[in-house]
C-alpha cells in the first residue's frame, strides 16, 4: 500500500487548502497523487440523473465512465476506511493525501489556526506534525501554514521515501489483517512465484484477485453469490527475488 498521511483539523482550520497545495507541490515533484475526503455525509447523485435511477432500482454500485473520467459510487453499510476505499481505487499512487479520518491509523499533520480559546484536535501522542499560524509548546516538528514546500519535504523524508513493502488482505470485500510474518510469507511466495512469469519486469506492485462462483467446488463462503478474495502489496527492495 503507499503511504498515507492524514491532514486533520476543526472545521475552518485550512486544512482542505493545505491539501490542495501540498497536492500541487507533489505533483511538481513527479509523484502520483491520489486524494481522499473524508465526510459526514454526502449526495453526488442528482435526482433523476441515469445512475441516480439506476441505484434507486436496486443495483449497489454505480459506475459512469466517459473518456476524460470514471465516476463510481459504492452503497456502504458502514463507514469505510483508507485501506478499504485503496482497495476499490488502486494502489498506483506514489502518496495518499486524506482530509480527516482522525481516528484512522495514519500518520497525522493537524491544521491549527490559533485563535483565542482553540486548541488541538489530537492528542500530540497521535501527531506527527502540527501547522499553525502561530507556535505551540509541544514536542512535535511545527511549520507555518504558508510554508507547503518544508510541509511537503517532511512528508517526502518521513513517508513517501521510507515506504515499506506491505501485504493488504481482502475477503468479500473486507480488510482481513495479518501478523507481519505472515505478510512476509505470502509477498515472498507470490513474489517469487509471479517474477518467473515470461514478460514479467520490474514488478511495482502485484493485485491478484480469485473468485468463485456458486458452483465451484471450493467453498469459502456459505452465503449465495460469487465470492472474492484480493491480495495486494507494494514491493519493497527487501522482497526482491535473489
Amino acid at each position: 500500500m503507499p503511504p498515507v498521511v492524514s491532514i486533520v483539523g476543526k472545521s475552518g482550520s485550512g486544512k482542505t487548502a493545505l491539501m490542495e497545495r501540498l497536492i500541487a507541490e507533489f505533483r511538481k515533484r513527479g509523484y502520483r497523487i491520489a486524494a481522499v475526503k473524508h465526510s459526514h455525509g454526502m449526495e453526488i447523485d442528482r435526482p433523476g440523473k441515469d445512475s441516480w435511477r439506476f441505484a434507486q432500482a436496486g443495483s449497489e454500485v454505480v459506475a459512469v465512465s466517459s473518456p476524460e473520467k470514471l465516476a463510481f459510487i459504492k452503497s456502504m453499510d458502514h463507514d469505510p476506511n483508507v485501506e478499504e476505499i485503496l482497495h476499490v481505487i488502486g494502489h498506483d499512487f506514489d502518496l495518499v493525501l486524506v482530509e480527516g479520518f482522525k481516528r484512522g491509523s495514519a500518520p497525522k499533520i493537524e491544521v491549527l489556526k490559533r485563535e483565542p480559546g482553540e486548541d488541538l484536535l489530537c492528542s500530540v501522542k497521535e501527531l506527527s506534525a502540527v501547522v499553525s499560524n502561530g507556535s505551540l509548546d509541544i514536542d512535535v516538528p511545527q511549520f507555518s501554514v504558508d510554508d507547503t514546500r518544508a510541509i511537503a519535504d517532511f512528508i517526502e523524508k518521513n513517508f513517501v521515501l521510507k515506504t515499506e513493502g506491505d501485504i493488504t488482505l481482502f475477503v468479500n470485500g473486507k480488510q482481513v489483517f495479518m501478523k507481519p510474518f505472515v505478510k512476509d510469507i505470502i509477498a515472498k511466495a507470490l513474489l517469487a512465484m509471479v517474477s518467473t512469469l515470461k514478460g514479467v519486469g520490474e514488478i511495482r506492485s502485484l493485485d491478484i484477485s480469485i473468485g468463485n462462483s456458486p458452483g465451484s467446488t471450493v467453498n469459502v463462503s456459505d452465503s449465495e453469490g460469487s465470492q472474492e478474495s484480493s491480495q495486494t502489496f507494494q514491493k519493497d527492495s527487501s522482497l526482491r527475488s535473489e
